[in-house]
């Protein structure tokens, strides 16, 4: 399960994994401690809520809980507890000294059973559930430990409330509705704001976080000149309207979806995206005209599905599923990223934690999860993706001819395809008989060692013997497989428990015979008689059977000759041969993972045609732009639980659907295609609120520093509660109600007086508040790798304008002047400057960005050739003026030195060269400087 969030990390770190791992062989006695028989109050439900209940679901219930309970005890719920196991009694309520658990959490010398075996527990843990015992074991409701609190009491999945703007004592600064719900709060702690910033430093704040670098001398004079009351107001609409803003944002919301222009590790396959920079560009274009957040989500999950209009550059918005990581193709692990990427990125919360069982917190059962996880296992990656209009007319001879080299490259590959499959559909359907027999025996564990043992011994082909056994895997486990006239009683045999098989075969026998009456042919005449005759005590008779009947088909095929692509003359024979070996059999290679259609020796050969496909497609990525679309594939995946999580477990079929959690009563099966348009509409339709909750925390947090709520991915039941509960109401509100529009938000967050407060701080409320949660300053923040990098093009005056394109590396070969939003993203091998400054890790979507303070941040700023020519460049821009120190103080740090810093300055740039100083000029090295400062590296 993945760590949903801050507090699930600590807990981790306290209650290390160790007790799961224990036989707890003890039980629990009933007691009469304190609280017995009585409904625990809110506070002891709350202390066991968050110290003690995670580390039992954590740490205890793998081997005590629903599944499995070592020593008959179960530790899921306070009655199990107190019914107990099989040694004795482990706790007393209200007696923690009589408690045998909280002796052998104790590691005491005399006690011979220590729990965990591997080594104690932290403290705090040990402490919590002592103290836990002592108020008499309370226990909040529900008690199942899977189960997570009323869902209409948590405070993400209610309705939005917008309660009455609160009445405060200081009306003339509570100008907007936000502010005074902040002010409320601040005076509530017994707080005052801080006073507001000066107005250089508002316009940097303001132009920083907008456009992400600082404005010019220029226009903080025009901005200082301004009295007008709507002079900031102004200056905001300036920066919202700014090209470089869609820039800046863009790139906020590619953390959320994980961008990166490679695919990570992916053995000999080609790493790159050359289309990964389409949406990257649709991102920036997006936040530019302010496009509706709602269809930003829809166009993102299933732009494929809307109305053409006219328009193709939705479909590169569908690069948000699909630039992330592909994990050596397994295509599970790649499903398993976009539904975390849909849970954490839109709805904020942690879906992916119910892949393996039902979420130990959220109510998020594990069936929901299969749910979206049969919406992506319907979608498919066209081979060839659709071109995208505003790029070079088509007609222009470098677009034909590229497209023709491409042409060209995918022909000879895909002809070489078409000849394995060939091969193998015919090697199939001679010795299918042989192949299936082959998989069966070795239980369809096609990664075993084995298979090239196995397959020798009947001499096959092991790859096909891979290949066999996939299909037939795949196609039992269907949904469809359950009225499939030839692979339902196979299904029907197989789901029998092993040491039950010959007292429940009768049962099967009874309800194909129930089908065929219902249904003439719903059960294949020639495989109802073979079972009938052989009368298998087990599934090797039913495997058996199966693959006498393939013979039958094979030897009916031989005898035909040169008739043999020709119809069966016995029709239910031919049934037969079609339900096998059509080309909707269950052996018919079409549509399989090539990589299974070639042997070692064929599959370099094929990689190296995809790699010439690959090079073209990369050349032409400079001219001809496409969309990293899906589609939905042609028959839509009827999911199935997988047990655990395991593929080769599957359990139960489910329909395709959004999250029950959030869909009310009336919840109904998706019925367009996959399902992703449907799912997409229900992200902004059922889910709006939370959705909206989630999209407006980001956006504060991306302002302040810090969000309303501290964990901007997890807004589940575990989640810190918001700081100002009515304030993100009140903000999701008014968000929906302008449109879903971000640059709406932005303003209504950027013209109140909160975010136009100083960020000093002040001793009288620091000590209340270290933090600022209540938000009594504004947040100092650290410029981000982005901010940093282009703060210093932008001073120097290098800053290269153009937009869009391919992504282009940074590095010290080349590392062009285009804003970083531009730069080529390795997810494998990242520069090491990106991780340096705390670059977004691509590999997951990023909920925030961590701050760190490490020695190579210094170091490249003092000695990274990057920063020395641009340092250089503005020295020589500056040095053109007639007060040169003056001039490197305004572009840097957005004002003119004072006496003392011009002094110091003059003086270090006259004083006369010394022998075996460095080169560069002394103006050159006061810039550079000045950029190492933290009033150039930080945001006030």
């Amino acid at each position: 399960m993945r760590t949903p969030n801050a507090r699930g990390r600590a807990l981790r770190s306290r209650a290390t994994v160790g007790l799961a791992a224990c036989a707890l062989s003890f039980a629990v006695a009933r007691g009469e401690g304190p609280g017995a028989g009585e409904k625990p109050g809110p506070e002891a439900v709350a202390f066991f809520e968050t110290s003690v209940r995670p580390v039992l679901v954590e740490s205890c219930q793998k081997c005590h809980g629903p599944e499995k309970q070592k020593a008959d005890l179960r530790v899921d719920s306070r009655e199990a507890l107190l019914k107990g196991g099989s040694l004795g009694p482990a706790v007393v309520p209200g007696k923690p000294e009589e408690s045998p658990l909280v002796q052998a959490l104790a590691h005491a010398d005399d006690q011979d059973l220590k729990m965990p075996p591997a080594g104690k527990l932290a403290d705090p843990a040990v402490q919590a559930l002592t103290r836990w015992v002592q108020m008499g074991a309370p226990w909040g409701e529900p008690s199942s430990a899977s189960a997570a609190p009323a869902v209409e009491d948590h405070w993400a999945f209610r309705p939005l409330q917008q309660a009455p703007v609160p009445d405060v004592r200081d009306r003339a600064w509570a100008k907007t509705p936000i502010d005074a719900r902040i002010l409320a709060k601040l005076e509530a702690e017994g707080m005052t704001p801080s006073p507001p910033v000066d107005r250089r430093t508002l316009l940097r704040r303001a132009s920083i976080d907008l456009v992400g670098v600082p404005p010019t001398a220029a226009e903080i004079e025009a901005f200082e000149k301004d009295g007008s009351p709507d002079a900031f107001a102004k200056v905001v609409d300036r920066l919202l309207a700014s090209p470089m803003y869609g820039e800046r944002w863009g790139r906020h919301w590619l953390d959320v979806a994980r961008y990166a222009d490679t695919k990570g590790y992916v053995f000999q396959e080609d790493r790159k995206y050359p289309y990964a920079f389409t949406y990257r560009d649709y991102v920036i274009a997006a936040f530019n005209e302010d496009k509706p957040f709602d269809r930003f989500v829809v166009e993102q999950l299933a732009a494929d599905q809307l109305p053409a209009d006219g328009d193709s550059e939705k479909l590169a918005a569908m690069g948000f599923l699909t630039v992330g990581r592909r994990f050596l193709q397994d295509r599970n692990e790649i499903i398993d990223d976009r539904i975390d990427l849909v849970g954490r990125g839109l709805l904020g919360l942690t879906v992916a934690c119910a892949r393996c069982h039902d979420h130990k917190f959220d109510p998020i059962p594990t069936e929901d999860y299969y749910s979206l996880y049969g919406v992506f296992a319907s979608s498919v990656e066209p081979a060839e993706l659709p071109r995208l209009d505003g790029g070079p007319a088509s007609e222009s001879a470098e677009v034909q001819e590229i497209e023709k080299h491409l042409a060209e490259a995918r022909k000879v590959r895909d002809d070489y395809k078409a000849a394995r499959r060939a091969e193998a559909a015919a090697d199939l359907q001679a010795r299918g008989s042989l192949y299936v027999r082959a998989a069966y025996d070795l239980n369809f564990d096609l990664r075993a060692q084995g298979v090239d043992d196995r397959a020798k011994r009947d001499d096959l082909v092991p790859q096909r013997v891979r290949l066999a056994g996939r299909l037939w895997k795949s196609r039992v486990e269907s949904a469809a497989s359950d009225s499939h006239p030839v692979l339902a009683p196979w299904r029907l045999f197989a789901a029998l428990p092993k040491d039950e098989f010959s007292a429940k075969a009768a049962e099967v026998f009874a309800n194909l015979d129930g089908r065929e009456k219902a249904a003439a042919g719903s059960v294949h005449p020639l495989v109802l008689a073979a079972l009938r005759d052989a009368k298998p005590v087990d599934m090797d008779g039913v495997a058996a059977c199966y693959s006498a009947l393939l013979a039958g088909v094979e030897e009916r095929l031989k005898a035909a000759g040169d008739r043999r692509d020709q119809p069966l003359a016995d029709p239910q024979w031919e049934s037969l041969r079609a339900a096998f070996h059509g080309p909707e059999g269950v052996l018919s290679p079409k549509g399989a993972d090539d990589r299974l259609l070639v042997d070692r020796a064929q599959r370099a050969e094929l990689q190296k045609l995809e790699q010439k496909v690959a090079d073209v497609d990369k050349k032409a990525a400079g001219v001809i732009r496409r969309a990293m679309v899906m589609n939905d594939a042609p028959q839509p995946t009827d999911p199935r639980v997988f047990i655990r999580g395991n593929p080769g477990r599957p359990g139960k079929a489910i329909p395709r659907q959004f999250l029950k959690v959030l869909s009310g009563p009336d919840r109904k099966p998706f019925g367009q295609g996959s399902g992703r348009l449907d799912l997409a509409r229900a992200v902004v339709g059922r889910a709006a609120p939370l959705t909206a909750r989630v999209i407006v925390n980001r956006v504060w947090r991306w302002h302040f520093g810090e969000g309303l709520v501290d964990s901007p991915s997890d807004f589940g039941v575990r989640a810190d509660a918001p700081s100002h509960p009515e304030l993100l109401d009140d903000l999701a509100a008014g968000f929906l109600a302008d449109g879903w529009s971000i640059k709406g938000l932005h303003r209504r967050i950027m013209l109140t007086n909160a975010y136009q407060q100083a960020s000093v701080l002040r001793a009288d409320c620091e000590v209340k508040d270290a933090r600022n949660r209540w938000l009594w300053r504004f947040n100092r923040q650290r410029l981000d790798f982005e901010a940093l990098r282009d703060s210093i093009l932008a001073v120097s005056g290098s800053l290269d304008p153009a937009r869009g394109g391919p992504s282009v590396p940074f590095d010290g070969a080349s590392n062009p002047p285009r804003r970083t939003v531009y730069g080529f993203i390795d997810r494998q091998n990242m520069d090491g400057v990106y991780r340096s400054f705390d670059f977004a890790v691509p590999d997951a979507t990023n909920p925030k960005r961590f701050v760190t303070t490490v020695p190579q941040q210094a170091l490249f700023l003092m000695n990274s050739p990057f920063v020395q020519a641009q340092a250089r460049r503005l020295a020589d821009e500056a040095g053109r003026e007639g007060d040169a120190v003056a001039a490197v103080y305004e572009r840097v740090l957005g004002r003119k030195p004072d006496d003392r810093e011009r002094a110091l300055a003059r003086a270090f740039v006259d004083r006369p060269a010394v022998e075996g100083e460095p080169a560069t000029p002394p103006l050159a090295q006061l810039a550079q400087v000045l950029m190492l400062t933290n009033e150039f590296l930080y945001v006030d």
